[in-house]
């Protein structure tokens, strides 16, 4: 997981990075859509990952995921991910499993991948293994720590929903 580092070294710099509270960062709008978000510790700013839907309602095969900004920290403009971001930090490379269900890589580590699918109510949800059981994942903060002169991730905490029990699933990886 040591590519992690890149997901905070673009936007952490010039940050100072306490450990934080990840609950005092804005809650980003839910929808049918919805896959999960990441918070991270530099600033509110908000990844989103959503479900592209095509016009028969079902994943869109050649790009089942888009993976954007809400810019909290600034005016709470969205804005898509630059060049840099989507390819070394919070893009994703997608494997279709079925018709409407894909495993989805993060492109800044091999060790954490998920499920991207439709439940049966038509909702976006990405499931993935938290802690050791399958869960649905609803969050991911990444705590970045600054050490001389690039920043570099500390740990990353994993929320979300045993897929069994319904009770909140955690993991935090810690960065090493």
């Amino acid at each position: 997981m040591k590519s992690v580092v890149l997901f905070c070294l673009f936007a952490a710099i010039g940050f100072s990075n306490p450990i934080v509270d990840s609950t005092e960062f804005p809650v980003p709008p839910y929808s049918k859509k919805s896959l999960f978000y990441i918070h991270r510790s530099p600033n509110p700013n908000t990844v989103i990952y959503e479900v592209n839907l095509n016009e028969k309602n079902v994943i869109d095969a050649e790009n089942p995921v888009k993976v954007y900004w809400i810019r909290y920290g600034e005016k709470g403009q969205v804005r898509d991910l630059n060049y840099i971001e989507r390819t070394f930090a919070y893009g994703v490379k997608a494997e279709t499993l079925n018709q409407n269900s894909y495993k989805l890589q993060f492109v800044a580590s091999k060790e954490k991948s998920f499920v991207a699918s439709l439940d049966e109510k038509g909702q976006a949800c990405a499931t993935m293994k938290i802690n050791g059981r399958q869960s649905r994942l609803t969050k991911i903060f990444v705590q970045v720590a600054e050490e001389g002169w690039w920043p570099k991730v500390a740990y990353v905490e994993f929320f979300g929903l045993d897929s069994e029990t319904g009770k909140p699933s955690y993991e935090k990886m810690i960065i090493k």
